[in-house]
């Protein structure tokens, strides 16, 4: 080693780095902005918010987010009910599976209906404790759940939609959309035939109030079971749902919440966004999911409930829709929409990571002005920091700028160019890249000029390439190291289309472009044709290779240089089975890639549409991690999008169910040795994690010695970063004491020492 320079780290210092988290370990971005149900327990009210469930303590006002990280058994909650007498929160997730949280934090799994064969709806639309019984109301029929077992005792599948269930008078009531039915508790539920038809009314909701069977049918009001008919006793068409409360009843719509003491007499409160409801005690107070401002409060004084502002939620990105993200130097943008046949109409979202802080853009407005909806690529202007652009599917293009929305570039102001001229809402804008001299490249499907430049200058260039012209879906606009881009024409008739615009924009005479339907590959020398349905993603590697996701697997360009030339092959990685046969898979093969990340230690992060997310060598033949949503916290096997931190190597993965980041043992190297660190340091007692080094140069040897020279680890880091489980060579935790990090090139001509901490 012919340079040594010496780097003393026992405590970090205010980097942030305390807000990483721990190589191995996993965090969940959820959204909490729109919160839609709130369920009151005697210590905790608890709100669900676009399907992430968090608690507000009323004792510390403190707020705790549940998630599979802090043990739930799933994603997506759908419905969330409290039982006070068997001190319980029931939490059904949108795919049926339920989890019963209780009270003392224990956690049990009862997914019977999530497991349910059945080829009808299995969608919980209602949970009724009954005693110590949970009565769930389903689009197949009820399910009985038995608390103290812990189980689904038993099932009455009618085959239609149950909205609600009540037993009263021995007698239990089904509310469906063909009728209310009622059948003797003590009978053979089981058996349709002993269920019979009593009403056609279609009602929301049963509850037992006074000693009466009520029924509320929204529009109508509130009916009462008399003589085994139902008539209408409150007559109100702005109720959604009622509640009861101990002696009292609760009824509400979006507009109103009323207190009933009794069918006559009632206190009406007028509010705002009312979602749910939920009290413990009606006469003191109740609770209000109030969408975007959060949970609120009733509070009784004197004959009067005030509605105290409380806007109880956490924090976090606005929406769990990370459709398209990137980084742009320490900055995660993230834009939710997308398209495939047709444009979604889902709202368009554009939110900004950064420094562990969310923030994002309010579309609502613009969404009012222009229809802000299906978001699909998102850039940052080299040119001018905090300056975005956002491609809508539909729109054309939205410009921000510090926080603030400027500006959309459409048919009106630009060259861009609708499918129908006199519809501005079907301008089909897909990917967007900027060209090393800060002109932006857009394309436009469905139209005779797909590509379009918007110069530095500010002017509109159209690019005219024949083979690309009128391709209804191209979605993804990519830039590579030598300056080609390419255009991925994402569906049906899918094309790969890559081109060149040299320096002269506004000259295609010198532009080269080449089109291809499917990619010969040599297989045991045997020419081949891959020919996917779908190209759906597309990254370059640290040596320049180009990875293409495709809906029947990966390929490789291994020398995209030449992508122009006519006998261009590409290669599929075949991995051998290792079963004492000559045999070989090719990887992932049938399999839908949806996306592709290359991390520092220049591996693959491939997402999939329904097996997760695999980790891939370099070379693609060693299989690290398979992260699913059944083996890891991963919210859902479905990957929309993965981006990686250039500094600290943390992996986001967008699912359909929301956004969740892993912090990988690989980061970007550095170019030199001057801001190497490790973490944590010290090493406390308790720390049970791995000992990150990072801030190094790419794959550097690392030797970790005690103060006396003796060496206790080592290893090539990946990319800029190695781990240290703080254990020697036999396995054993190294005592207390200082250890040295020597970290120097392959080469040995450049190198770096640092030291950690160890304390027992």
């Amino acid at each position: 080693m012919k340079k040594l320079i010496l780097i003393t780290l026992f405590i970090l210092s205010t980097f942030g780095l305390f807000a990483q988290i721990a190589v191995g370990k996993w965090r969940t971005h959820l959204a909490y902005s729109y919160v839609t149900q709130v369920e009151e327990t005697p210590e905790k009210v608890y709100g669900v918010s676009d399907g992430a469930l968090f608690a507000y303590d009323k004792t510390d006002n403190g707020i705790e987010r549940y998630d599979k990280l802090s043990g739930l058994n799933d994603t997506k909650v759908s419905l969330i009910s409290y039982s006070v007498s068997n001190k319980l929160l029931l939490i059904v997730y949108d795919n049926a599976n339920i989890d019963i949280l209780k009270d003392n934090g224990d956690i049990i799994n009862i997914p019977d209906i999530y497991k349910k064969n059945l080829a009808t709806d299995k969608t919980v639309n209602e949970i009724k404790f009954i005693g110590s019984k949970a009565y769930i109301s389903c689009g197949y029929g009820v399910s009985v759940i038995d608390l103290m077992k812990n189980e689904v005792k038993e099932s009455y599948t009618f085959n239609k939609k149950v909205l609600s269930t009540a037993i009263s008078d021995s007698q239990i009531y089904i509310a469906s959309t063909d009728g209310v039915y009622k059948a003797s508790a003590n009978s053979n539920l089981s058996d349709i035939n002993n269920w019979t038809l009593i009403s056609s009314k279609d009602f929301k909701k049963f509850e037992i109030f006074q000693g009466y069977l009520i029924a509320l049918k929204p529009t109508e009001g509130i009916y009462k079971l008399v003589n085994g008919a139902f008539t209408l006793t409150i007559a109100t068409e702005y109720l959604t749902n009622i509640i009861p409360v101990n002696s009292k009843l609760i009824g509400y719509g979006p507009s109103q919440i009323v207190f009933f003491e009794s069918f006559d007499q009632f206190k009406v409160v007028n509010a705002t966004n009312v979602y749910d409801v939920s009290s413990l005690e009606a006469s003191q107070n109740a609770w209000i999911a109030s969408y975007n401002n959060g949970i609120n409060q009733i509070v009784k004084q004197s004959d009067n409930y005030i509605i105290e502002t409380n806007g109880i939620k956490p924090g976090g990105p606005l929406a769990n829709s990370p459709y398209k993200m990137y980084f742009s130097g320490d900055k995660l943008l993230v834009v939710g929409g997308g398209a495939w046949a047709d444009r979604y109409n889902t709202k368009g979202i554009f939110m900004i990571f950064k420094d562990n802080q969310w923030s994002y853009f309010n579309t609502d407005n613009i969404d009012v002005q222009y229809g802000a909806r299906d978001f699909m690529d998102v850039v940052e202007d080299p040119n001018l920091e905090n300056h975005y652009l956002v491609s809508s599917w539909g729109e054309g293009v939205y410009e921000f700028k510090d926080g603030k929305f400027l500006k959309l570039l459409s048919n009106a102001n630009s060259n861009m160019e609708s499918i129908f001229p006199d519809n501005p809402h079907y301008i089909r804008i897909g990917g967007l890249s900027y060209d090393a001299n800060g002109n932006l490249f857009v394309t436009n499907s469905g139209i005779t000029n797909v590509v379009k430049v918007l110069t530095k200058e500010g002017t509109w260039v159209n690019l005219f390439y024949p083979d690309i012209a009128n391709k209804s879906n191209v979605q993804t606009l990519f830039r590579d190291k030598r300056g080609y881009f390419w255009a991925l024409n994402v569906r049906s008739g899918t094309r790969v289309f890559v081109f060149d615009p040299k320096t002269t924009i506004s000259n295609t005479n010198d532009d080269q472009s080449i089109y291809y339907e499917s990619f010969n590959y040599y297989d045991n020398s045997e020419l081949k044709t891959f020919t996917p349905g779908s190209f759906g993603c597309i990254a370059e590697d640290k040596k320049g290779a180009i990875w293409i996701g495709t809906d029947i697997g990966p390929i490789v360009l291994n020398s995209p240089a030449k992508i122009f030339n006519s006998d261009f092959t590409a290669s599929r990685i075949k991995i051998p089975r290792n079963d004492g046969t000559d045999l070989a898979d090719y990887l992932l093969d049938g399999v839908s890639v949806t996306a592709i990340a290359v991390d520092g230690g220049n591996r693959k992060w491939i997402g999939t549409a329904s097996n997760g997310v695999y980790l891939v060598s370099e070379n693609g033949l060693q299989t690290i991690h398979h992260f699913t949503a059944a083996n890891s916290p991963l919210l859902s096997d479905k990957i929309l999008s993965i981006a990686i931190h250039p500094t600290t190597g943390e992996v986001f993965f967008g699912t359909d169910k929301g956004l969740i980041s892993y912090r990988s043992d690989a980061t970007t190297a550095s170019t030199k040795y001057s801001d190497v660190y490790a973490f944590p340091n010290p090493v406390k007692p308790e720390y049970e994690g791995l000992i990150t080094i990072t801030g190094l140069k790419y794959k550097s040897t690392v030797r970790i010695t005690d103060i006396n020279g003796n060496s206790v680890f080592e290893g090539i880091s990946e990319g800029g970063q190695i781990t240290w489980n703080g254990r020697n060579r036999s396995g054993e935790r190294v005592a207390t004491g200082v250890y040295l990090v020597y970290a120097e090139t392959s080469s040995g001509i450049d190198g770096v020492v640092t030291k950690i901490m160890v304390v027992h």
